[in-house]
């Protein structure tokens, strides 16, 4: 479902803010205890391009799931991949990069970890950060902070691009829209995963978050047996 947001007319036809609505049941793949840990961060790592999460807001909560158990394996495996440098490495040492090593799982990450679905209490409208409209408004009505930062037009590359700094204000600028009455408007981003054709979610703290299942993280998963697949890992 689609919403219009109300209440914002201009002279010169500005696109609204696309808005969604998250599926009844998301996933995400942690650590068992404790279940449903919303993602924190402080005001000097929220300014750094290439640490922390994508986006965190400082001072507050952000929970990340996807709306597929292939999503969100995918977002927690991504560290596992070797780097091209020590693959690079191993063959200038003449080592076969496909031996085990590079690329493993580790039995204790499975068994330390829970495969867990969860759904969301009358949320707001999510923002869909990926969307052209989305792109347009914010190069619009963020302007400064957008040129503060050194970035002069938003696009799908910048929205998905390496640069958390980036993903972070805007989390912030979003996190911090109100009506008049001081209530937020929106309870989150929706996202494309940089790591497939998944779509994720960040979810800002206020919104009421409830676990409905979990599973334990099995070897035989045909989801993270697809991911892991996909990124050449070896799971034990």
């Amino acid at each position: 479902m689609l919403w219009r947001r109300h209440g914002l007319s201009s002279m010169l036809a500005s696109p609204a803010l696309a808005l969604v609505e998250p599926p009844h049941q998301l996933w995400r793949v942690e650590r068992e205890e404790p279940p449903l840990r919303f993602s924190q961060t402080n005001a000097v790592d929220a300014l750094l391009e290439r640490s922390g999460n994508r986006f965190d807001v400082a001072g507050a909560g952000v929970l990340y799931a996807a709306t597929s158990q292939e999503g969100a394996y995918a977002e927690t495996l991504a560290a596992f991949r070797p780097s091209a440098s020590l693959l690079a490495k191993l063959q200038a040492a003449g080592m076969d990069p496909d031996l085990p090593g590079p690329g493993e799982v580790p039995r204790s990450w499975r068994l330390d970890r829970r495969l867990r679905a969860l759904t969301l209490s009358n949320p707001l409208p999510f923002v869909d950060i990926d969307a052209p409209a989305t792109h347009t408004y914010l190069t619009r009505h963020a302007a400064r902070l957008l040129s503060e930062i050194g970035v002069n037009s938003l696009d799908i590359a910048t929205v998905r691009g390496p640069n958390r700094l980036l993903t972070r204000s805007l989390a912030a600028w979003l996190y911090a829209q109100t009506d008049e009455h001081a209530r937020p408007l929106y309870s989150g981003i929706r996202y494309g995963s940089r790591l497939g054709p998944h779509e994720c979610w960040a979810i800002f703290d206020g919104t009421a978050a409830r676990l409905i299942r979990e599973v334990t993280v099995e070897v035989d998963s045909p989801a993270l047996r697809t991911v892991a697949a996909a990124f050449g890992l070896a799971v034990r």
